[in-house]
């Protein structure tokens, strides 16, 4: 259809125009090839630029045209075929177990691998589940040492001897739409049980260690104990002391299973003076025990913050210097007679004792979560389903410290405070 509308409208204009004249069409007529000119040594060749004519056409006739290749692009094309159909290849899934054997709640390391045989870029889904098994990494970051293949890293630890995985499924996806997927049996480790073990914590490490305890009033029939942790191929969240306390957890999870940091707290009662906890070292091959005094501050409304003694010591430094200003400019007042140093201390001292009031009265909005520790992943052990009255004690950041009416102590976002 497309030539028979070419040749058609190229006839006409053969028929109807005529072709346009060239001063040099009697030269290009009568010009001998080149190769002859090369032969003849007395005629001169002539001058490219003389002889092409600028405005010459060539007329393509009516049987050229019926020569011409037809185009191989359809007539009808589908505006919504945007992208090419691609045909899913074999997709290689590969794993590999980092350890032979492990105990329980022990970290262990799959290694997975997944070959497309596609120089294209997917996007990978991970199904891993199983019973008894703890997916400490169920969502693991992709790398892509080489296009079209594709390498993770699953961290596990089994709660108990007999643990089974489910099959690994990965589905693989280009551009929101689905590619294939590919599953595996995956053999875990041989799991060796813990015998013994006075209060054993659930924690299997090449080491742990107890940066620091602190004790608080909780109310008036319980104490707050939180515990700083750090631990080296492990898994710390697992912490958990086998005794009737009130609420316990792990907040603050910091670093990767190789070196981690952490705080634990524990809701005990008043009559509570030691925790006692145990831990299996796999340097050692036995059992590590902590004995912990429990050693309320003097102050039963001190401050339940981050572990890291940072925070608090810049408080006292800053304090220091504050109460030094202070003295300094009563000892000018004193022996220069200066007023300005008067008014001075006399200002700084009314900051010290706003930032040091011991609590002043305030009301927390209904719905409001008080939570164990000043950070927004802290176990929430309240909600207050109406407004109520409490007493603001300090302030960290965005998070203050308050007394409740029911005599419980804890942090609300200030926002919720008015």
């Amino acid at each position: 259809m497309l030539r028979l509308v070419i040749a058609t409208f190229l006839a006409l204009g053969v028929t109807f125009g005529a072709p346009e004249a060239s001063m040099f069409e009697g030269l290009a007529q009568t010009q001998k090839p080149v190769s002859n000119l090369n032969n003849n040594s007395n005629l001169k060749p002539q001058n490219p630029k003389r002889v092409a004519a600028p405005n010459a056409q060539k007329q393509i006739s009516i049987e050229e045209m019926r020569r011409v290749a037809p185009t191989d692009e359809p007539d009808d094309i589908d505006p919504n075929q945007v992208y090419q159909k691609i045909e899913t290849k074999r997709i290689d899934f590969d794993a590999t177990v980092g350890a032979r054997s492990a105990f329980v709640y022990q970290v262990f390391s799959v290694k997975l691998r997944v070959d497309t045989n596609q120089e294209l870029a997917f996007d990978l889904d991970l199904n891993i589940s199983g019973d008894g098994v703890n997916i400490l990494t169920p969502h693991p970051e992709w790398h892509e040492p080489r296009i079209g293949v594709y390498e993770a890293t699953v961290w596990l630890a089994c709660e108990n001897k007999d643990a089974s995985l489910a099959p690994l499924v990965v589905s693989l996806s280009r551009n929101g739409e689905f590619y294939g997927r590919q599953s595996i049996d995956l053999r875990l480790p041989r799991i060796k049980a813990l015998e013994g073990g006075r209060n054993f914590a659930h924690v299997v490490a090449d080491e742990l260690t107890v940066k620091k305890t602190r004790a608080s009033k909780f109310d008036e029939t319980s104490n707050l104990i939180t515990i700083e942790l750090e631990g080296k191929n492990t898994n710390l969240a697992s912490f958990y002391i086998p005794q009737n306390f009130e609420k316990q957890g792990v907040e603050a999870l910091k670093g990767t299973f190789a070196s981690q940091s952490a705080n634990a707290f524990v809701i005990a009662r008043k009559d509570v003076k030691f925790i006692d906890f145990s831990y299996y070292n796999l340097k050692t091959s036995k059992f590590e025990n902590f004995r912990l005094p429990v050693e309320v501050e003097d102050d039963d409304l001190s401050t339940q913050i981050d572990l890291n003694p940072k925070e608090s010591e810049f408080k006292q430094y800053k304090d220091i210097a504050l109460y030094s200003a202070i003295v300094l400019f009563l000892i000018l007042f004193i022996f220069a007679r200066s007023w300005y140093s008067l008014v001075i201390a006399v200002l700084i001292g009314a900051y010290c004792l706003y930032d040091n009031k011991p609590f002043s009265d305030a009301t927390i909005a209904a719905q409001t979560e008080v939570r164990i520790l000043p950070t927004k992943n802290s176990t929430i052990f309240y909600r207050a389903e109406a407004g109520e009255n409490a007493k603001v004690i300090t302030v960290r950041g965005e998070f203050s410290k308050v007394l409740l009416e029911n005599g419980k102590i804890g942090w609300v976002k200030n926002e919720n405070i008015k």
